[in-house]
Order: structure tokens, then sequence, then C-alpha cells
């Protein structure tokens, strides 16, 4: 597993042993990041991965240009494979790791009042853990206008065509994977 694009492309990174982590495959972030690309500019903006693992996501936003990268696991070994990931790449001064359970750790960040120009979310599949953190996000004050959510899910999963003021603009299937594009309303 490598960062597949910008400044530290082909850097590998490393999951912890025996996880149960599912790391999104290369090809796939390859895909995400090219149909991000053609909609918005990574470069200059605050992104948070949920669900971590091991960070591949927000290291591959880092990578092209993201200001700064919220990652939130539950796992600790997550959180220090993704500490591990942000040194070996040389990032981690522009990320945060933090240890919280989702979707409900959410409100930590909106009574801090901040805010992010997009999400990764890549939850176990078929436990609902999508549904109900794409919900948090459409009804929260975490987005700006305009911010996208990148949802990886079972491609059997079938995720609604609005949560709060996300709206669905694009499903994409990958084998066993479904990638979801969400735009926040402006």
């Amino acid at each position: 597993m490598r960062i597949t694009g910008g400044a530290a492309r082909g850097r590998t990174l490393r999951a912890p042993r025996g996880s149960k982590i599912r790391p999104t495959a290369d090809k796939v972030r390859t895909a995400i990041f090219n149909i991000l690309g053609s909609r918005t500019d990574i470069a200059g903006g605050c992104w948070i991965d949920l669900f971590a693992g091991t960070g591949a996501l927000g290291l591959d936003a880092l990578s092209r240009g993201a200001t700064r990268v919220i990652f939130i696991d539950d796992s600790r070994e997550s959180c220090r494979s993704v500490h591990d990931n942000l040194e070996r790449s040389g990032f981690a001064d522009r990320a945060e790791v933090r240890k919280l359970p989702l979707p409900g750790g959410l409100r930590r960040f909106e009574l801090r009042n901040e805010r992010f120009d997009g999400a990764f979310v890549d939850p176990p599949y078929r436990c609902g853990l999508s549904q109900r953190t794409l919900q948090a996000l459409g009804e929260g004050g975490l987005l700006t206008p305009g911010a996208w959510v990148v949802v990886e899910h079972g491609a059997d999963e079938r995720l609604a065509e609005r949560y709060g003021s996300l709206r669905l603009e694009n499903s994409r299937f990958y084998g066993s994977t479904g990638v979801s594009l969400y735009a926040m309303e402006e």
C-alpha cells in the first residue's frame, strides 16, 4: 500500500499486524482522487478522515496539498498506525490524530466550531455506520458550504440520495467496494 499521488507519491504505508483494518486499495484511492480532482481543489483545504484505519485517504490528501487533515478512529492500533505513517511521509506537522468513537465523537469538533472542506468516510461495511455518519455530517455544522464527502461502502449497501444538507452526486463500484460522493449544499 502506497500514497498514490502528489508530493509523497510512492511512499509505503504500514498497517497494524493482524488488524481487522481493510485499507482502501491503491486503485480505488486513485479513482477517488481523480473524481474529486474534477470537482474540487484539495490543495489548501482542511479535511477530516473518519474511520481512518491506516490513514491512507487523508495521507493522499496531504500529499496532494491539503493544508490540514484530522484523522479519527476508535482503535488505538489504528491511531498508532496513522501516527507512524504521518511521520514516515513527513506530514505530521499538518495533521492531528484522535481516538474517538464515531459518529458521536464528531460533536467535539462542532463544539470547537471547526469546519472542514471535505471528509473521507470509510467505516466497516454493512454496520449502518455509513448512514449514521452521513446523517451526522449532513445535519451538523462541521462541513463548509460546497464541501465534499467521499464514502467507501460495500457495493451491496444502498445509501440515500440525501442526508440533511448532503446530496448524492455520484456512485461508482469497484468489485465489492462502492464509492459514493456527496456534496454539501451551498
